[in-house]
């Protein structure tokens, strides 16, 4: 079952009510330590490449399937670097589907492919340094993004 068929599905069951979504998302950085965003077009907002588990998938599965939908890379030797959690990572969507996210942060620093965004999801790629990141980032790439700030300027 899909993610999004996994979704629908519990959805159909529970309605809008608040559920935890466990999922990934990937921190590629780049030779010069800028990280790729999307600019997704849920929210027109920047983000970091991601998303929820399908029932079942192993998160370093997720993590290779959602980086090459959305940006079209494969990630090489992607290294574990936090987890996210929490009362701050509550969504409430739009649409009233409400949930607390459980994600899953890697780092990439190396990957097969060249950055393209999917149309889908993001409608646009760029590289960001940590200290010029866009506005309206969310409560997990907010928090993902300082975490990968502070690491890489005490290494």
């Amino acid at each position: 079952m899909t993610a999004t068929g996994y979704v629908q599905h519990l959805r159909s069951r529970i309605g809008h009510a608040p559920v935890n979504w466990a999922g990934v998302c990937a921190l590629v950085v780049n030779g010069s330590g800028e990280v790729l965003l999307q600019r997704r077009t849920d929210t027109g907002g920047w983000g970091t490449p991601g998303g929820i588990a399908e029932l079942g998938e192993a998160l370093e599965d997720t993590l290779v399937r959602e980086l090459h939908e959305e940006t079209g890379l494969t990630p090489r030797d992607p290294l574990l670097f936090a987890v996210i959690s929490g009362p701050e990572t509550y969504v409430r969507l739009p649409n009233g589907d409400e949930f607390y996210q459980i994600t899953t942060v890697y780092v990439v620093r190396e990957w097969n492919g060249s950055p393209r965004a999917d149309g889908v999801e993001g409608h646009a790629l760029g590289f960001f340094p940590l200290d010029a990141l866009p506005a309206g980032l969310g409560p997990v790439d907010r928090r993902a993004l300082e975490r990968l700030r502070v690491c890489l300027s005490v290494y």
